[in-house]
């Protein structure tokens, strides 16, 4: 299968994301032996979604949300520029109080090094009204075989901002991206050529399974998690080598493909997170 034939089993995936929304104030009910008494929370509002008077979340009088099609709209305006033929795809979660859209590229893409593959460009954008996500917007790549998200440490590539009511992000940098995302196409070919030891494997495995009370075993790491990567790692050295593309992959293939989890959503989130993390240090393998 090429990469024209898997973008063609893709398909946009649509969802009502501009619902309205109000913030109203806050109140409990007390059944006092059959009395019903309204107690206020003054300190407390909750947001509602009018269509459907469904309870979105609570929060602090200090915060403004920033709705979905605030975040969706412009992006989209600026994808029409770099590429008018895109997947969009949008997934609606908790009765819309949180949000996860996705547009990716048909003809911004690259050849990965190991040529199993093809890389697109994609912008993945989250909000929540619940207090689970901050607006959050990333540019980065999409292997079409695999699915696997291609992280990057590039902080133009990836934005995160709380809700004060104030949204301001320079959608230029979508365009800035594009340039991010095919400079990849030689960093990428650099760590298919670059070999990797098994220490090196375990000392990125360590850093992301980290946990800061030791196991009864002693050790400070999610041991299923640890021998998850393992097992991940032992695959793509088969398929594409005991290089530093194999163990991204190994890596990546992990983050955008949680198995057993509560919130496939927010651990993939969780995830990237950790290996944004991680990347950005001094003494990452990937720098």
């Amino acid at each position: 299968m090429n990469h024209m034939t898997k973008l063609a089993t893709m398909v946009d995936q649509p969802a009502k994301y501009w619902f309205p929304i109000k913030s109203i104030p806050m109140q409990g009910i007390f059944n006092d032996e059959g009395i019903i008494h309204d107690i206020d929370c003054p300190d407390k509002q909750m947001i509602i979604r009018t269509d459907t008077n469904e309870y979105m979340g609570s929060h602090s009088l200090q915060y403004r949300p920033v709705t979905h099609d605030r975040i969706i709209d412009p992006v989209r305006e600026m994808m029409m520029e770099l590429d008018n033929d895109y997947i969009f795809q949008v997934q609606l979660l908790e009765s819309g109080s949180m949000m996860e859209a996705r547009l990716i590229s048909k003809n911004i893409s690259f050849k990965d090094p190991a040529q199993q593959d093809y890389i697109a460009f994609q912008i993945v954008l989250r909000n929540s009204y619940n207090g689970m996500w901050s607006v959050m917007i990333e540019a980065n790549g999409l292997r079409l075989w695999c699915l696997n998200g291609c992280t990057t440490a590039d902080k133009i590539a990836s934005y995160r901002q709380k809700h004060n009511g104030i949204f301001n992000y320079q959608f230029d940098h979508i365009k800035e991206s594009v340039s991010l995302f095919k400079n990849n196409e030689q960093r990428y070919r650099d760590w298919y050529n670059t070999k990797v030891t098994q220490d090196d494997a375990d000392r990125l495995f360590s850093a992301l399974t980290y946990t800061p009370k030791p196991t009864v075993d002693g050790k400070y790491r999610n041991e299923t998690q640890y021998v998850n990567l393992l097992h991940h790692w032992s695959d793509y050295q088969h398929s594409i080598g005991t290089n530093k593309w194999g163990l991204y992959n190994a890596v990546t293939h992990w983050i955008s493909h949680p198995q057993n989890v509560s919130s496939t959503n927010k651990t993939v989130v969780e995830r990237n997170s950790k290996m944004l993390n991680y990347m950005s240090k001094s003494h990452s393998i990937f720098n």
